[in-house]
């Protein structure tokens, strides 16, 4: 009922049309890039899939996180205009699991933008790399964990966006936040673990250099770590009101 509730609050705000629009033009990069200099990439050594990755994901991530930012922004505008956050706290419903169904909503939608993307990279790879063929468990795990590498951070910036009555300002910070972390190199293992950076990693840089199952692990407890500070903000929210 609440994931309902949550849902259809945002129905008329073009959220899902932004994050289908957003996973849209991510997928276009990959497609115009091969169409641009398809010889750059065919010329190169090594697995089709992984090298259309390296060449393409800095880009598609950043384009991912930016469209998590705008839907963060855009999920609590409707909560703090005209007051929607106080006539929510009339209901029979707990802000806490708001909250959470906000949380997996987004989770749901970036699934859904990871996804298009890997099938989009897999579909140039079959296309411009004669001979090469793709296995479903390896597509499946790489969207998988773009996907999970990711979600630290929509988390984050949905604990940013609720704390922040004004939309410009949490949209801003978040800005700030994925330009500052991108300009810093990704090799960094500190800086790869966190968020607005995680989501730069791929699954064939983690393997490469054993980091996968400190990633999946750290962006867990990140993930988690991030939804326990919203309730202790919620509660200091509550008491200061």
């Amino acid at each position: 009922m609440t994931l309902a509730l949550e849902a259809k609050k945002l129905k008329r705000t073009g959220y899902f049309p932004a994050f289908l629009a957003g996973g849209l033009l991510a997928s276009a990069f990959p497609l115009v890039n091969m169409l641009v200099r398809a010889e750059t990439f065919t010329a190169l050594p090594g697995e089709p899939f992984s090298i259309l990755m390296d060449a393409n994901w800095q880009m598609m991530a950043m384009l991912n996180i930016l469209v998590c930012i705008c839907g963060a922004c855009m999920m609590f505008h409707t909560e703090y205009a005209d007051n929607g956050a106080q006539k929510m706290d009339v209901l029979p419903v707990r802000a806490g699991n708001l909250f959470l169904m906000k949380f997996v909503i987004a989770a749901l939608a970036l699934a859904l933008m990871a996804a298009m993307e890997t099938a989009v990279l897999a579909g140039c790879a079959v296309h411009w790399f004669p001979g090469y063929t793709f296995g479903i468990p390896a597509l499946l795990k790489s969207t998988g964990f773009q996907w999970f590498v990711t979600l630290p951070t929509v988390m984050l910036m949905l604990v940013i966006a609720s704390s922040c009555k004004n939309m410009w300002v949490s949209l801003g910070i978040g800005v700030i936040l994925v330009f500052t972390m991108s300009i810093f190199p990704q090799d960094n293992l500190i800086l790869s673990l966190c968020p607005f950076s995680s989501p730069y990693q791929t699954l064939a840089m983690a393997a490469e250099s054993s980091r996968v199952p400190l990633l999946l692990g750290v962006c867990a407890a990140e993930t988690v770590v991030f939804g326990l500070l919203e309730l202790v903000c919620q509660k200091i929210r509550r008491c200061t009101e």
